[in-house]
């Protein structure tokens, strides 16, 4: 096993970045609807291997999460296809909502394996309503911010962003708005998580401005605190009832579709990139909802008076195939799956590889920096 991994990870270092410059990118014409523009990716199925996402496999009771205690959660895939975990999955139930910290990936009829996750409903601890508290019944949104989602993965940010020269640590620009944004706040509980504490008050965040957006209390629920109860809500859905008429199909539609950029207000945001289209068609309605949802929060802030230029397909390309500079760092999640991020002039890159098919990243997402 240890001489499997010794040979993945030479192969990994070879590994050119996915997109990296000088890669052929095929990008589609955009579609846009208000402040929410999407180009599809294209390109070829590089990964054939079947997956079962997170959410099919809850839907269809498949997989199980389980809430061992308060902090500790564990999956078990009883399907027998290999499971795709996203980062910044959100997870509806057991003792609190939670959120996925990192891509993983769990081998079929795995039954027991430990499942990184942030807590994203401050406070509960107890069962809610008739929602059964040893396990997790849904999971059918993703963070919908992109800094929370860069937070999910800090600890690998954490280690691309900090220069290390004759032992001292200097840190560049980004770092410092990075740990500006991490800044703690006072936490009942007796410990300081700055990543937590960060995404405690991303939830605020996004529940106040969806407030304001939609004239409606969004934390008027059973736990005003859950991120999950706040993308429940009705006047949210009914606003995303349009971008998904419009959008839906886009993905279906197209056979070569292996991901996708998007853009609100003409500010590319970020990208997803997936090794085959069945797997990026599986994620879709996820991703979709997910960034719907953040093109709606931009509303309280936007001015709506004023217009804005698109990207043109030149700078979608760009932002995909700018290469990657400086270090990188690479968390080995469980046997099956390495995360490797490196950082760009445009983004922050994280691929995703499946140690069975080293040669090809099996995911990649861009956050715009």
């Amino acid at each position: 096993m240890k001489l499997r991994f010794a040979l993945f990870f030479l192969l990994l270092l070879w590994a050119k970045p996915a997109l990296a410059s000088g890669d052929s990118v095929v990008v589609r014409e955009p579609k846009t609807l208000g402040p929410l523009t999407i180009w599809l990716i294209e390109g070829s199925n590089e990964t054939q291997h079947p997956y079962l996402t997170l959410e099919q496999a809850l839907d269809t009771h498949e997989a199980i999460v389980h809430n061992a205690n308060s902090q500790q959660l564990w999956i078990e895939n009883k399907s027998d296809t290999d499971l795709f975990i996203q980062s910044s999955d959100l997870l509806k139930g057991g003792q609190q909502d939670r959120m996925v910290m990192s891509d993983m990936i769990v081998p079929a009829h795995d039954t027991s394996r430990e499942l990184n996750v942030y807590c994203i409903e401050h406070g509960r601890s107890t069962k809610r309503g008739n929602e059964p508290i040893e396990t997790f019944s849904a999971s059918h949104w993703m963070a919908p911010l992109s800094h929370t989602r860069l937070v999910a993965m800090h600890k690998l940010t954490e280690q691309l962003l900090t220069p290390h020269v004759g032992g001292l640590t200097a840190p560049d620009t980004d770092q410092l708005n990075l740990m500006k944004s991490l800044e703690s706040l006072p936490e009942p509980f007796n410990y300081v998580d700055a990543a937590q504490e960060s995404i405690w008050n991303d939830v605020s965040n996004v529940q106040t401005a969806l407030t304001q957006t939609l004239n409606d209390s969004v934390t008027r629920n059973a736990s005003p605190t859950s991120l999950e109860l706040t993308l429940e809500n009705n006047s949210l859905a009914n606003r995303e009832r349009g971008f998904q008429r419009h959008l839906e199909d886009l993905v279906s539609d197209n056979d070569r579709a292996i991901g996708f950029v998007y853009a609100i207000d003409g500010r590319i945001m970020g990208a997803e990139r997936y090794g085959s289209h069945a797997l990026f068609a599986a994620m879709w309605p996820k991703l979709l909802r997910s960034i719907a949802a953040e093109a709606i929060i931009g509303d309280s802030l936007r001015m709506k008076e004023i217009g804005y230029a698109l990207p043109s397909i030149g700078d979608v390309q760009q932002f995909l195939t700018n290469p990657v500079n400086g270090k990188s760092s690479r968390e080995q999640v469980n046997e099956r799956t390495v995360v490797e991020a490196r950082k760009s002039d445009a983004a922050y890159v994280f691929q995703t590889f499946d140690t069975q098919f080293a040669a090809t990243s099996m995911h990649s997402t861009w956050i715009a920096r």
